[in-house]
C-alpha cells in the first residue's frame, strides 16, 4: 500500500492518490516545511496537483517498510532514499490507514527528513543501548563516592521500543513532551524504590539500586506506569559489582545489564539469572523459566529469566 503511495506520487498520477487517501474529511497530510500541513482531500489533492508541476524531476528508492494492522486500522514506516539531479535525501515516511468498504485508505500521511539531535535540541541525545552504556562509561558518576571504589549493584536499563517512527508519528514537540513526563514517572518510581537515575538519555535510561528486589519491583511500577502510554518499554536487570575511578564505571555488570534489556520485548521485562537468585519471591510477581541466551558483546551463553506480574 505504502509502496502504491511513492511510487504514485513519484509518478504525479492524482487519480491513483485520489484513489489510496480517504475522502473523509479529516485525512492530514504532512510535507515538510513548517506550513505544509494539509487537511482534507480536496486540500491535499490540489495541491499535490500544483506540486507536481513544480518539481524536478526525481525518483525514489524504497529502502525499508514496516507495516502492521489491527482489525480496521493500519500503521506503517517507510524509510526510502529521494534523488534528484542535484540532491540524495533520506526521506522517513509515516501512514495511518483505515479500512473504508474493504480497502485500505491512507487517513495520514507524514513526511521528514532526519536530522541530529543537536540541530534540535543543541546537544546529542542518545539513540540506542549502546549508546546508552558509552555515556555511562565517559561521564563522572555521583553513584560510588570514591574512586577506585567498589560494589555490588543491580543495574536496570529501560529503553522505549522503536522511539525513531513514534518521534516522526509525533512530531519533534509532542514526542518532547511525551519523554518528559515518561522521566518524570521513572525519577518518582526510582527514589521511592531507593534507587538512583544515573542517567535519562531520550529513549533510554539507566538506574542502580543497591537491592535487587527493590530494582524489579521499580521496573515492575515503570512497565505497569507505561500501560496506558503511546509507546511501549522494554527494561533489563542485572546484579554484580561495579568498579569506579575518576571518569570511567568498569565492570561486566554495566554491559550484561543492557544487553539483558536488547533481548526483552516490548512491555517485557528481562533479569539475569544473578538477580534471579537474589530476588527470591516477591508477591504479585512471577518468574518465567530460564532461557539461555547469547548476549552481543559478551562470551558463552548466558541464563536470562521473563517477569510477569500483576
Amino acid at each position: 500500500m505504502t509502496r502504491r503511495v511513492l511510487l504514485a506520487w513519484q509518478s504525479a498520477d492524482a487519480k491513483t492518490i485520489s484513489n489510496l487517501f480517504s475522502d473523509d474529511p479529516a485525512l492530514r497530510v504532512l510535507g515538510f516545511q513548517e506550513d505544509e500541513w494539509w487537511t482534507g482531500p480536496n486540500e491535499f489533492l490540489g495541491v499535490f496537483e500544483a506540486q507536481s508541476h513544480d518539481m524536478p524531476d526525481w525518483t525514489i528508492e524504497i529502502q525499508r517498510v514496516e507495516a502492521f494492522a489491527e482489525e480496521a486500522f493500519g500503521w506503517a514506516t517507510v524509510f526510502s532514499m529521494l534523488t534528484t539531479p542535484e540532491t540524495r535525501t533520506p526521506i522517513r515516511h509515516v501512514a495511518t490507514l483505515r479500512l473504508e468498504a474493504g480497502a485500505w485508505k491512507v487517513i495520514q500521511w507524514h513526511n521528514s527528513i532526519p536530522v541530529s539531535n543537536r540541530q534540535i535540541y543543541g546537544v546529542d541525545l542518545t539513540t540506542t543501548l549502546d549508546d546508552l552504556v558509552a555515556s555511562v562509561l565517559d561521564e563522572e558518576m555521583q553513584l560510588v563516592p570514591a574512586a577506585g571504589s567498589e560494589g555490588t549493584m543491580s543495574l536496570v536499563f529501560t529503553d522505549i521500543v522503536d522511539s525513531t517512527p513514534l518521534t516522526e508519528s509525533f512530531g519533534d514537540g509532542a514526542w518532547t513532551e511525551v519523554i518528559s513526563e515518561h522521566e518524570s514517572t521513572i525519577r518518582d518510581i526510582t527514589t521511592t524504590q531507593g534507587g538512583t537515575v544515573v542517567k535519562l538519555l531520550g529513549d533510554g535510561s539507566m538506574l542502580a539500586f543497591a537491592s535487587a528486589r527493590a530494582a524489579l519491583r521499580a521496573a515492575v511500577e515503570i512497565q505497569q506506569s507505561s500501560v496506558q502510554t503511546p509507546f511501549a518499554v522494554r527494561i533489563g536487570i542485572h546484579t554484580g559489582e561495579v568498579i569506579r575511578t575518576e571518569n570511567d564505571l568498569f565492570g561486566l555488570t554495566v554491559n550484561k545489564a543492557a544487553r539483558v534489556a536488547s533481548v526483552a520485548g516490548a512491555g517485557e521485562i528481562m533479569i539475569s539469572s544473578t538477580t534471579r537468585d537474589l530476588v527470591g519471591s516477591i508477591e504479585g510477581i512471577r518468574m518465567g523459566e530460564p532461557e539461555v541466551v547469547a548476549l552481543k558483546g559478551l562470551s558463552n551463553t548466558h541464563q536470562i529469566v521473563a517477569v510477569e506480574w500483576d
